[in-house]
């Protein structure tokens, strides 16, 4: 049975992409709709979450792990751990287009 959001949204997060790990590797086909439309639910789903409780090293799946440091970025201006001039760097590119 899949895991529901009412059931922690880690735990729905966790299922989330996991179910984008398995179209990303093969081992289920792989449905452009379905991966947009689980996309969408994993970066929504991690809005809901606090930061505090996101695992924030050493995550599997890529999609989960790539998704937390989207959002760390976002929100603090550098990737997970000390900010780099490569951080500042893409802030700036990024500020600039917005």
């Amino acid at each position: 049975m899949p895991i529901s959001p009412t059931s922690g949204p880690l735990l729905y997060v966790i299922d989330v992409a996991l179910r984008l790990h398995r179209m990303e590797c093969g081992q289920q086909r792989m449905d452009p709709v379905a991966y947009r439309l689980f996309a969408r639910r994993l970066r929504q789903a991690l809005a809901a979450c606090p930061m505090d409780e996101l695992p924030l090293h050493d995550v599997q799946p890529a999609a989960l792990r790539e998704a937390i440091e989207d959002r760390h970025f976002l929100e603090h201006g550098h990737f997970l751990g000390q900010p780099g001039l490569a951080d500042v760097a893409l802030l700036t590119i990024a500020r600039c287009r917005a």
